[in-house]
């Protein structure tokens, strides 16, 4: 892996939203607008090309619907955003259903993200009552198998994303953690990088490292740098991932502060990425952040 690259849910277009809000099946609509951000990315020169997931609708979705045994229902706010998702409801041992996970992925791009174990099972509901170490690897399984489709479909690249790491409490977990990611590394068999954010949860880095991964990010707007580099030190040459570009806030990051910060990690040839999904913000923001990663992108050591 080298150069930038965005991950996550991408936001939607004003004219789609309208579209959302006056017509009850749009699924066609989100696909064509996630063809035109693939193919922004190809003509702004990204070498990794992300899946925009705008048909995820949020961060555990398609997962849900694509598997036997789980449902949807409820909503919850994600976080302290003002986006929301429909709750996992677990009612058996869920199985992933290949075709109907397989409209929701976008051809033409190899890198997706994904939710990370722990934070699908302290965001779900299980009926059964499960233990957590029972329902984390659960999900690592079905995360495993899901993975695979993912592969088979041609992506190369996997985000897992973990933003319940200084909420949700792990330690207690962290065989089952580390089982369920390996589980996910060893099927999808691509790059797989872990990426923290929202909140800073220095002790769980000892954790992702021994779980397999190929690379850890970090949001650049919970860690500080004096933080990044003494978790460097225990990376054990994972690849180091800066998410310095902010999805939180429409204002525009300074090119050369990103460039300086690049710089002060030369020696663990970075990568950049956003720190958060880039759907809280409006598409042109969006956009214009997208641009200055592919700027980044010529910037890299």
């Amino acid at each position: 892996m080298s150069g930038s690259y965005f991950f996550g849910i991408f936001p939607r277009s004003e004219k789609l939203i309208d579209i959302t809000r006056s017509k009850e099946d749009y699924f066609e609509d989100l696909r064509k607008e996630a063809e035109t951000i693939v193919n922004y990315q190809i003509e702004k020169g990204f070498k990794i090309i992300s899946d925009p997931q705008m048909t995820w609708e949020d961060i555990f979705r398609p997962i849900a619907l694509s598997s036997e045994g789980i449902k949807v229902n409820g909503l919850n706010r994600y976080f302290e955003t003002n986006t929301f998702y429909k709750v996992p409801v677990i009612s058996s041992k869920p199985r992933i259903n290949e075709e109907r996970l397989k409209p929701f992925l976008m051809k033409g791009t190899n890198l997706i993200s994904l939710p990370d174990p722990l934070t699908f099972a302290c965001l779900s509901r299980d009926e059964r009552g499960s233990d957590r170490k029972a329902l984390i690897q659960e999900l690592g399984d079905l995360l495993a198998e899901a993975s695979g489709v993912l592969r088979d479909a041609g992506y190369r690249y996997l985000v897992l994303r973990g933003p319940s790491y200084g909420t949700c409490e792990h330690l207690q977990v962290s065989d089952e953690i580390k089982g369920a990611i390996r589980s996910i590394k060893d099927e999808f068999m691509g790059k797989v990088v872990f990426h923290f954010y929202f909140f800073k949860s220095i002790d769980s880095v000892d954790l992702i490292v021994s779980s397999g991964v190929d690379g850890i990010g970090f949001d650049m707007y919970v860690y500080g740098e004096d933080e990044i580099r003494k978790i460097s030190t225990k990376m054990k040459g994972k690849l180091l991932v800066l998410g310095a570009v902010d999805g939180t806030n429409t204002k525009m990051e300074r090119k050369n502060d990103i460039t300086r910060l690049l710089s002060v990690f030369r020696d663990l040839n970075p990568m950049v990425s956003n720190n958060v999904d880039l759907e809280f913000l409006p598409q042109k923001f969006a956009l214009k952040k997208v641009d200055l990663l592919a700027e980044l992108s010529g910037e890299m050591p």
